[in-house]
C-alpha cells in the first residue's frame, strides 16, 4: 500500500491506538484526533486521502464531520465506524458520499480489508484525474503542432483550463524579461485584468507553487494583497497555477469560480499543474520561433537591400566603365614604349574590373531567376580550348601546363554553350589561380550513363575539409579578407553552381590540403529551354 495520507477521528482511546497501529503497519501516514471538530480544524490544515471517523462522537457526529470535511475535499473517501446502524444513518451516509461501513467490533483485517477498498478508490480517482488531464493536452499538443502563433496557443490554453475546471473565469498573466507583466490574456469576463493591475499582476505572476484558495481559509501572507482584491471582487475561489521555464518563471493561470459554494475539485489542481506543465514548454517554443522568425524577416530585409544595392551598383558601373575602356584602348593602340606598357596595365585591369561587374550582374540574374538557358549542341573539345585561349596569358606569365583528356566517344552536348563557357572559364581561372608557379592542371571530359562529366584538376594549395561544404556560398573565401594573398572577391564558384543547377546538373569537389583539388561537374544530354 503507498503512503497516503489517513485522518482518523474516534473518541474511544482502545479503538484508536489499534487504527493507528494496523494503518501505520500497512505504511499509512496517520492522523489522529479524539472528536469530529478537530478532525475538521486539522483537514483545514493539510489535506488527506481517507477519513476514518466513529459515528457516534461528542460535539460533532461522524456524518457532519463528513460533510464539514467533503466540503473542504469533495474527492476525499470517507469510512464510516459505527455499532448503531440504522436505515436512516445509511441513507443520509450515502448522501452524504460515504464510501465504506465498518460495523463493531470489528476484526483488524476487516479494518485492513475496508481501508484498503477505500484507498484502492483513491488510486483509480488519481488514474482518472492523469487520464482527464491527457484529454486537455493532446489537444493543446493538437495546437501547438498545427501553430506557432503565441497568441492562439495562449487562447487554447485558457479554453481548456476554463471548460476542464468548470472555472468562470480564466487569466494568463506573463513575465516580460525584466519581470514585468508582459500581456494579460482572459477568458470570460474582462473585469479581472483591470482588478489586477501592474503591480499586482507582477505579484501574482511571480508565484513559485500552485495555490489553491478557498477565500476565508488562512492563506500565506505574500497572497493577502490579492486575496483582498479578489474577494472585493466577489470571487471566493480560486486557482493560481505557475508557468515555468527550464531557467526562469514564465507567468501564471489564474482559474477563478464566482458563487461562494462553487469550488474546485483537487483533480482540478492537478490536472491545471500538468496542463501548465506543458504548455510553459508550448508558449517558450513559440515565443522561440517568433525570435527566429523575425530574425530570418530581417536577415530577408537585408539581403534584398544587398542584392539591390549590388544590382544597382553594378548597372551603374558598367557605363563609366565601357567608355573608359574604349578610350584606354584607343590610347593602347597610339602609344609605344612604356607609356604603351602603363596602358597595358590599365587595359588588363578595366577587363579584370569588367569581369568583376558581370560576375555580380550574372549571380543576381541567377537569384531572381531571370537567367533562360538557349541549348544547342556544342563540341566539349573545342569549347575547351575557347576557355584555355582565353586565359593563356596568365597560364603562360606563371609557367603552368594544361592538359585536355577529352574521351573520343564523349559526342557533342545539347546545352547553353555560354553558360557552359562561364562555368568552364570560373573553374579554370580558379586552377590557374591557386595553383603555383610551374604546376600542372588537368582537364577531363567523359560520357557516364545519359549525362556528360567535366572535371578540373588543379596541384594548388588544396581546400581545408571544414571549409568544403561553404566554398559555393556567395562572397565566401577560405582566405582571410584583410591578409589573402589571391584575388577575387568569392563569386566564382557561386555562379559556377547557380548555372549547373539551373541546367538541373551537379557539381561536387575532392582536395587534400596541399595537394590540390578537382571540381567535377555534369552536364545532361538535352537541356530544354527554361523561362
Amino acid at each position: 500500500m503507498a503512503r497516503e495520507k489517513i485522518l482518523v477521528a474516534e473518541d474511544e482511546e482502545d479503538i484508536l491506538q489499534i487504527c493507528i497501529r494496523l494503518l501505520e503497519s500497512q505504511n499509512c501516514q496517520v492522523t489522529a484526533v479524539k472528536d469530529g471538530r478537530l478532525a475538521v480544524e486539522a483537514a483545514r490544515r493539510e489535506r488527506f486521502d481517507l477519513l476514518l471517523t466513529d459515528l457516534k462522537m461528542p460535539r460533532l457526529d461522524g456524518l457532519e464531520t463528513a460533510r464539514r470535511i467533503k466540503e473542504l475535499y469533495p474527492e476525499i473517501v470517507c469510512v464510516i465506524m459505527t455499532g448503531f446502524g440504522t436505515m436512516e444513518t445509511a441513507i443520509r451516509a450515502l448522501q452524504l458520499g460515504v464510501d465504506e461501513f465498518l460495523v463493531k467490533p470489528f476484526t483488524p483485517n476487516m479494518l485492513t480489508t475496508a481501508v484498503a477498498r477505500a484507498m484502492e478508490k483513491v488510486r483509480l480517482r488519481r488514474e482518472n484525474i492523469r487520464l482527464r488531464a491527457l484529454i486537455p493536452l493532446f489537444e493543446l499538443s493538437k495546437t501547438f503542432m498545427s501553430t506557432v502563433a503565441t497568441g492562439q496557443l495562449l487562447r487554447r490554453v485558457l479554453e481548456i483550463a476554463q471548460q476542464e475546471t468548470r472555472a468562470d473565469k480564466a487569466a494568463l498573466i506573463l513575465l516580460s524579461k525584466d519581470d514585468r507583466p508582459l500581456a494579460v490574456h482572459v477568458r470570460g469576463d474582462s473585469d479581472i485584468e483591470a482588478m489586477l493591475g501592474d503591480e499586482l499582476a507582477i505579484g501574482l505572476a511571480l508565484v513559485s507553487k500552485q495555490v489553491a484558495i478557498p477565500l476565508g481559509q488562512k492563506s500565506p501572507a505574500l497572497l493577502l494583497p490579492w486575496i483582498e482584491r479578489l474577494a472585493q471582487a466577489g470571487i471566493r475561489t480560486a486557482i493560481v497555477t505557475p508557468l515555468r521555464s527550464k531557467t526562469k518563471p514564465l507567468g501564471v493561470l489564474l482559474v477563478t469560480k464566482d458563487h461562494p459554494q462553487d469550488v474546485f475539485a483537487p483533480s482540478d489542481a492537478e490536472m491545471l499543474s500538468i496542463l501548465c506543465g506543458q504548455a510553459a514548454i508550448a508558449i517558450e517554443n513559440a515565443r522561440l520561433f517568433e525570435e527566429i522568425q523575425r530574425a530570418y524577416e530581417e536577415l530577408k530585409e537585408l539581403d534584398r537591400l544587398k542584392s539591390e544595392f549590388i544590382n544597382i551598383a553594378a548597372h551603374e558601373l558598367r557605363t563609366p566603365l565601357a567608355i573608359l575602356m574604349g578610350h584606354a584602348s584607343l590610347l593602347l593602340e597610339e602609344l609605344d614604349g612604356s607609356a604603351g606598357q602603363r596602358m597595358e596595365i590599365i587595359v588588363r585591369h578595366a577587363v579584370r574590373l569588367r569581369e568583376l561587374v558581370n560576375d555580380l550582374l550574372t549571380l543576381r540574374y541567377l537569384e531572381a531567376g531571370m537567367t533562360r538557358l538557349r541549348p544547342e549542341p556544342c563540341d566539349v573539345r573545342e569549347l575547351v580550348e575557347t576557355t584555355m585561349s582565353d586565359l593563356e596569358f596568365f597560364i603562360q606569365e606563371k609557367g603552368q601546363t594544361v592538359q585536355v583528356f577529352i574521351e573520343k566517344e564523349l559526342p557533342p552536348i545539347v546545352v547553353d554553350h555560354q553558360r557552359l563557357h562561364l562555368v568552364l572559364s570560373n573553374l579554370l581561372s580558379n586552377a590557374v589561380k591557386f595553383t603555383p608557379a610551374g604546376g600542372n592542371i588537368i582537364i577531363r571530359g567523359w560520357l557516364e550513363g545519359n549525362a556528360a562529366l567535366i572535371s578540373v584538376q588543379d596541384s594548388g594549395i588544396g581546400i581545408p575539409p571544414h571549409e568544403i561544404e561553404k566554398i559555393f556560398e556567395r562572397f565566401y573565401q577560405v582566405e582571410d579578407s584583410l591578409t589573402r594573398e589571391y584575388q577575387g572577391i568569392g563569386l566564382g564558384l557561386s555562379i559556377v553552381k547557380g548555372v549547373v543547377d539551373l541546367w538541373q546538373g551537379r557539381i561536387w569537389v575532392e582536395s587534400e590540403l596541399g595537394a590540390g583539388s578537382t571540381f567535377t561537374f555534369t552536364v545532361p544530354q538535352a537541356v530544354a529551354i527554361m523561362d
